[in-house]
């Protein structure tokens, strides 16, 4: 799977593929992906396994502007919870406060 860039990822548009109304997904890889609704918004999204369940932390809004997070942001958050994943820090518990936590340092 090839690596997203910031002008890919600032150009990507929502596609109708065939009547789909759910959001459509684009993988960085390493569980990172980029969300762009229906109606253009774009957000990120870290999807992992947890006691062999599929999950999803929400890591913020695109943007390349201080509201937003940006392509490289996005792959930072994403490879700090797959550490955190990795050594057993990420619950289900914490889950929602995990994701507040990188929102917060964005501002």
């Amino acid at each position: 799977m090839s690596k997203l860039t910031a002008l890919h990822v600032k150009n990507l548009k929502f596609t109708d593929l065939g009547g789909v109304k759910r959001p459509v997904r684009i993988g960085d890889g390493g569980g990172l992906y980029l969300q762009i609704t229906k109606g253009g918004s774009k957000s990120w999204l870290f999807r992992y396994q947890l006691r062999g369940k599929s999950r999803e932390m929400g890591l913020g809004s695109y943007g390349v502007d201080d509201a937003g997070v940006s392509l490289s942001d996005a792959r930072r958050s994403a490879q700090r919870a797959s550490l955190q994943l990795a050594e057993g820090l990420v619950t289900a518990d914490n889950q929602a406060e995990r994701a507040a936590t990188i929102r917060m340092r964005k501002r």
